[in-house]
């Protein structure tokens, strides 16, 4: 009997899971990706952040409140601020952006807590030659749900590298086998995925967005490069590729009789926090 209990129990619970949308289908408020330029900082500096975030079907985005800390002590400890009184709010611009000067705000950290450097000054020598900072996106819906994003900036006292890390470039997207515009996408359809069918997407990444980078153990190493696809309706056959040439199909499956269309996101990012964002593209389901 006890075997029987926890058989049923298991097939319960993988149905429960199998009844879940995949990560790629977006039914929730999402924070799809934090972009900043730039994406390592010196002295004297200024980083701009931004979020690329979706609300859930029939909600708005409410609230949004940022933040940023000069030393963070890393994701094993949830990206806490080293020194919490030295993380400071910031306030958005109109476009929802927000700007800090690493240096600045660790120097003035530094001289209110540890009395080793005047505000506006140099570092003092006995920093690091990396410091870790951290900007910190929490935003609300009108249903009541919120999520917390996080991008951790390097920021080099002495100077950043002589190869800045760059955010992935994008050569070209494709929908049904049509290249479609990058910087800007159209109101109107782009694609219709037939009925009970599927629609190829293909993002193709330039070669030279892989950079060369020391790693913490100090050997030299390539960049990985992969793309993410979002969904607001149907279903991928995988949403995730490595690489710089990365095509899904996005499938009629799953879509209610109503919903005559979905919007379609694809978001290249690198592993070491650079990331460019594609859509939303308008794509119709065939009915």
């Amino acid at each position: 009997m006890k075997k029987a209990h926890l058989a049923a129990l298991s097939l319960l619970a993988a149905a429960c899971a199998g009844d879940l949308p995949p990560r790629s289908v977006l039914q929730d408020l999402r924070v799809l990706a934090l972009l900043a330029k730039p994406l390592e900082a010196q002295l004297g500096d200024q980083v701009t952040v931004g979020a690329l975030t979706v609300a859930p079907p029939g909600a708005t985005v409410s609230t949004v409140a940022w933040s940023f800390c000069p030393f963070t002590v890393g994701a094993t400890a949830s990206d806490a601020c080293a020194v919490p009184a030295c993380e400071v709010q910031l306030t958005p611009a109109p476009d929802g952006s927000v700007t800090a000067d690493p240096g600045a705000l660790a120097a003035d950290c530094l001289q209110r807590y540890g009395g080793a450097a005047a505000a506006g000054s140099a570092l003092p020598s006995q920093v690091p030659d990396q410091l870790q900072t951290l900007f910190r996106y929490v935003v609300t819906a009108s249903d009541s749900s919120s999520r917390e994003a996080v991008l951790r900036i390097p920021f080099y006292p002495r100077g950043v590298p002589a190869d800045r890390n760059r955010p992935p470039v994008v050569t070209s997207l494709e929908i049904g086998g049509l290249a479609k515009a990058l910087a800007t996408p159209p109101a109107e359809s782009v694609g219709t995925v037939p009925k009970g069918g599927q629609l190829e997407i293909r993002v193709v990444l330039d070669p030279a967005s892989v950079q060369r980078y020391p790693d913490s153990s100090g050997r030299t190493v390539d960049e990985q490069l992969f793309v993410s696809f979002y969904t607001t309706g149907g279903r991928f056959d995988f949403d995730r590729g490595v690489g710089l040439d990365e095509n899904v199909q996005l499938k009629d499956e799953k879509v209610p009789a109503d919903v005559t269309s979905t919007q379609v996101y694809a978001v290249a990012h690198d592993d070491r926090g650079g990331a460019t964002v594609l859509g939303p593209y308008k794509v119709d389901f065939a009915r």
